[in-house]
């Protein structure tokens, strides 16, 4: 049976069934389909069954029309049949048969709206893989940018490890002495001012006890390649706890290098961080392995009693042995002590200067040179870079002394430190400038 058949005889008009047709083709065409036409069809199937029962019709047509309605269902295009209110759409109520025009137009909107999720699904997934891939891109962008320095850190360690280290432990301090510096020694922030105490001992081959010869305290700058360098008189009187009054060069032979940096300190009034023991061959050594210096002899040097030495003032060249009896003269000078203290200046410098002349190349091998004649808590890393820092912007050097006189005390020779000068002397190299232009 007919669409037109079956709305006829459930009380529509043929007019009725075709504009309702006309109707929902009308609006499916404009895309003005909405849910609640279900919910509509079904009210309006509802109001017509009830008109229907109230017109008298027996129940045994409508009963039979019920029956070959559902039997026809699956054909039918228009029909809807309501449902128990749990199975019901949240769009109206009623159920539309799945061949039926409002199913199929419902059916349509569902798969659209269905399709759209996916496609917006879809997209936002390759929008999320196309970020991954560049974000690992720029992670090997930027791993491949720190490869190259990776390569350098590592051929750096490898080199210091064959090269270097090696160094380092022929140049360590005694582990005795390094256990007793541990309570003396201020540490550093690296690449500011530190300090360091440099010593050279007058220890020869087979001695267990010695003092120093020479002390200098020396203000290391690394980024503004300052170095200053004050000499103490190893004569300067001090008090040393358990031994009395002596003079500060016996700190050494009391307490090793410790108890040397401790009285300094005490002097002074300085941090020191390093410390640096040459021994009485040391110099003759360096200079030999540096192949020999260039010494600017401020005065005339005429010892042929003590040391042999005799030398013009000027410019002279010296080897090693010339230059360690040329740190050692003290007689014949009008000044005495305090002469060879500038001589030590100057000639620490004079070392310094043909070191930074040499290529990187001959480094390690002087250093090596050194092995038996120093002892330091200092490294190559932290020597090495210091020099080449040196060498690159220049190094700005001053010197001056410990301001002092000179006095008898019980029979015996001391110096006698200024305390107040030497304080104003300590306030201006802490501050970085040349304790030299002080009076």
């Amino acid at each position: 049976m007919s669409d037109f058949d079956r709305l006829s005889r459930a009380g529509y008009g043929a007019d009725a069934a075709h504009k309702a047709s006309e109707q929902e083709a009308q609006e499916l065409s404009r895309g003005s389909f909405h849910p609640d036409a279900a919910r509509k069809a079904a009210e309006q199937e509802a109001y017509e069954l009830r008109e229907e029962r109230e017109s008298g019709r027996s129940s045994r047509a409508a009963t039979s029309r019920r029956t070959g309605a559902s039997a026809r269902s699956r054909a039918d295009k228009t029909v809807v049949r309501r449902t128990a209110p749990e199975q019901r759409e949240p769009s109206g109520g009623a159920v539309v048969s799945k061949r039926s025009g409002l199913g199929m137009a419902l059916r349509r909107k569902m798969r659209q709206e269905r399709s759209q999720e996916r496609v917006s699904a879809r997209a936002a997934a390759r929008s999320r893989r196309r970020a991954e891939r560049a974000e690992r891109r720029r992670n090997r962008g930027s791993g491949g940018g720190l490869m190259p320095l990776l390569l350098i850190v590592a051929a750096a360690v490898a080199i210091y490890l064959v090269v270097f280290s090696p160094i380092d432990r022929s140049i360590a301090l005694p582990a005795e002495e390094r256990e007793g510096l541990s309570q003396e020694l201020k540490g550093h922030i690296p690449g500011m001012p530190y300090y360091v105490l440099a010593l050279g001992s007058d220890a020869r081959e087979g001695d267990t006890v010695s003092r120093t010869d020479t002390m200098i305290l020396v203000r290391v700058d690394p980024l503004g390649g300052k170095l200053t360098m004050l000499s103490i008189p190893r004569d300067t009187m001090v008090e040393i706890e358990g031994y009395g009054t002596q003079k500060i060069n016996a700190a050494y032979a009391f307490g090793g290098a410790a108890g040397a940096v401790h009285e300094v300190s005490e002097l002074t009034g300085a941090p020191v961080s390093q410390v640096a023991v040459v021994k009485f061959d040391g110099v003759e050594g360096l200079v030999d392995a540096l192949g020999g210096v260039t010494v600017n002899v401020p005065v005339p040097v005429n010892d042929p009693y003590y040391t042999g030495l005799v030398l013009p003032a000027g410019e002279q060249e010296m080897d090693g042995h010339t230059a360690l009896l040329f740190s050692r003269v003290r007689h014949g000078f009008d000044l005495g002590d305090y002469q060879r203290q500038i001589d030590q200046r100057i000639l620490i410098q004079a070392i310094m200067n043909k070191a930074l002349s040499l290529g990187p190349t001959k480094l390690p091998s002087v250093m090596g040179g050194m092995d038996g004649m120093l002892g330091t808590t200092m490294r190559c890393y932290s020597i090495l870079p210091l020099m080449a820092r040196l060498k690159l912007g220049g190094a700005t050097v001053y010197q001056a002394t410990v301001p002092s006189t000179t006095a008898m005390v019980d029979g015996v020779s001391y110096v006698i430190a200024d305390d107040e000068a030497l304080s104003q002397m300590m306030d201006v190299i802490d501050a970085g400038g040349d304790p030299s232009t002080l009076g």
